[in-house]
């Protein structure tokens, strides 16, 4: 929702003031795409986008709900709401169904269903000299390669995949690109 939010309010970016990229890849596949100096990362985009002749996006659900700055600001404004924290359902559902009903929005539950239960495909590739050093220093360099990525959030999930070297941004788009060849281990 925040990238969405950025995308709306700053359509292009000034690019000798910005310290990174963000990489909005639609095609059949819709991926987001952050760039920064030795990181990128990339997850799904899972709404309709369009961009009109002046450059300036608008982004729906299914086609069917606008997702627009109201809508953006209603879903950061839910999720850092303390009921969404609470041990009481009841306070989390009363404000979802309270703006469903005074924006009129139909299909804003099913909306936010979605969110919440969406496989977001997170992947990030990591230049990570710190780390590399600290593992080398211990004689564990492949604990931890140089060049990886980082495949799932959470310590619970995540796995890394070395990688023998330094990649591009372009590779990067690449290698999750279902329009290209894969990729083989």
């Amino acid at each position: 929702m925040k990238s969405i939010k950025y995308m709306l309010i700053n359509p292009t970016v000034d690019r000798k003031i910005n310290s990174g990229k963000l990489i909005l890849y639609v095609n059949k596949m819709c991926r987001l795409f952050f760039v920064m100096p030795g990181k990128y990362f990339s997850i799904s985009f899972p709404f309709h986008v369009l961009k009109d002749k002046e450059g300036i996006f608008t982004f729906s659900y299914r086609g069917e709900m606008d997702i627009d700055s109201e809508v953006t600001s209603e879903v950061i404004s839910l999720l850092n709401d303390k009921s969404f924290n609470s041990g009481c359902s009841l306070e989390f559902v009363g404000r979802i169904y309270q703006y469903q009903e005074n924006s009129y929005n139909d299909y804003y539950w099913e909306f936010l269903k979605e969110l919440f239960f969406m496989e977001d495909g997170y992947l990030r590739y990591d230049y990570d000299k710190k780390s590399y050093q600290q593992h080398l220093l211990k004689g564990t360099p492949n604990i931890h390669p140089l060049n990886h990525y980082d495949i799932f959030y959470s310590n619970n999930s995540t796995f890394k995949i070395g990688l023998r070297k330094e990649i591009l941004e372009d590779e990067f788009i690449d290698f999750v690109n279902i329009r290209t060849d894969c990729k083989f281990i």
